[in-house]
């Protein structure tokens, strides 16, 4: 997991700027937690590393002045705030040896807030004097605050000229981010050929309740061929389910359905169509889903958060909409029950409206070499729903624990 970092001559900058960042994207999330006014530095091998947004984690084994080993863990900022500083998830791995400067917990336990780090090669992330002045300040949560009242009189015209940024409308500065977001006006004021059907609407799944054992319910039945790593977890799947016990169902645990698995559950899916994007929300947790539609390139893979949904980047072709979708985690990720997948999971849909447009057709076309061998082909469908929104949906661990079963 190498990385070319940037040339020393430049660490000084760099750094300043990196931890500004940090401070910012973390204060309202951890400040509370971490003594600011305190530094620890602490050297040892990596043993987790965690690249998403909205945090960072590394998790890293320390040996204390004791000669004790401790495992120590690191917050920092998400994946889209290290991405503008030449991070990657490449930039270190699994039992890489590197030294981090964190604001230490308050409790004394073994953990920090990430100041910065130093890789083994000698190539530094860290703080100037100058900075930390200006960082510990970024750090006092509003909660530690005293109030300071306003001028005497100010209008809330005056509060907003003051307050305002120096420059409308705030541009973005993510690297990861190559061209004009979704919404951008100038993006939805760019001429395309019309599309050929609008999905907008609520959605309801088709379950074919009656019809089952023909065409697989909310499953993809009949299964393709699977590999000795597929057919390890199937069985192991079928000898808990066929003894009326659960096996390794993650969503319980609140971890995400993700891709197929969202668009084939139970329960309505909101979609809103713009000329650039379809933006998808499911009623079961709120999961969010977006496809791009503006003619955008993937992300880098260095830098693309793996997740649960992919990266999905759509394309017309005459009146079938076409969908890649790439960039997925291996982190408990099911297909369905007891057929697990993960980075090497490709997904094509070709998705088309029947019945005058009442009606979505989605074929999925599926590869993961890891987990079953060739295509894995499955047709299902969503059926307009009128007088049904998708509501706020919370999955929470406390409440999961006291299912039946767990």
């Amino acid at each position: 997991m190498g990385l070319t970092m940037p040339g020393q001559t430049r660490r000084a900058t760099t750094l300043a700027v990196f931890l500004l960042c940090i401070a910012s994207a973390q204060a309202h999330h951890s400040g509370i937690s971490f003594d600011t006014g305190k530094t620890v530095t602490v050297t040892g091998e990596v043993t987790r590393f965690i690249w998403r947004n909205p945090h960072m984690a590394i998790s890293m084994t320390v040996t204390n002045a004791d000669g004790v080993e401790e495992l120590w863990k690191i917050e920092g900022p998400g994946s889209t705030a290290l991405s503008k500083f030449g991070l990657s998830k490449k930039t270190f791995a699994i039992g890489d040896t590197i030294t981090v400067m964190a604001h230490p917990l308050k409790s004394g336990k073994p953990g920090g807030l990430l100041q910065g780090l130093t890789l083994a090669d000698g190539t530094a992330y860290g703080v100037t004097n100058d900075y930390e002045a200006r960082a510990v300040r970024k750090r006092i949560i509003p909660a530690l605050l005293q109030w300071e009242p306003p001028p005497a009189g100010e209008s809330w015209q005056e509060r907003e000229r003051k307050t305002r940024p120096s420059q409308l409308p705030i541009v973005g500065e993510n690297p990861r981010q190559t061209g004009p977001g979704a919404l951008d006006p100038e993006n939805l004021a760019k001429q395309r050929p019309a599309p050929a059907f609008d999905l907008t609407g609520t959605w309801e799944f088709r379950g074919e309740d009656d019809y089952r054992p023909m065409y697989g319910w909310y499953e993809f039945k009949p299964h393709p061929e699977f590999t000795a790593a597929g057919k390890k977890t199937y069985a192991e799947f079928l000898t808990y389910a066929r003894a009326g016990k659960r096996y390794m169902e993650p969503t319980v645990q609140c971890y995400p359905a993700g891709m197929p698995r969202l668009m084939t559950r139970y329960g309505p899916l909101m979609m809103l169509q713009y000329p650039t994007a379809i933006f998808i929300l499911s009623r079961l947790n709120n999961e969010y889903r977006v496809i791009w539609l503006d003619g955008r390139a993937r992300e880098p893979e260095e830098h693309r958060d793996l997740n649960w949904n992919g990266e999905s980047i759509g394309h017309w072709d005459g009146d079938t909409l076409v969908v890649e979708t790439e960039g997925f985690t291996d982190e408990n990720h099911l297909i369905q029950q007891g057929v697990f997948t993960g980075d090497q999971l490709r997904i094509t849909e070709r998705i088309s409206m029947l019945n005058d447009g009442n009606t979505i057709k989605m074929e999925f076309i599926m590869t993961d070499p890891e987990h079953w061998i060739g295509e894995w082909r499955h047709i299902k469908f969503r059926d307009r729903l009128l007088r049904a929104d998708v509501r706020e949906a919370t999955c929470l661990p406390a409440d999961s624990s006291f299912l039946p079963g767990l």
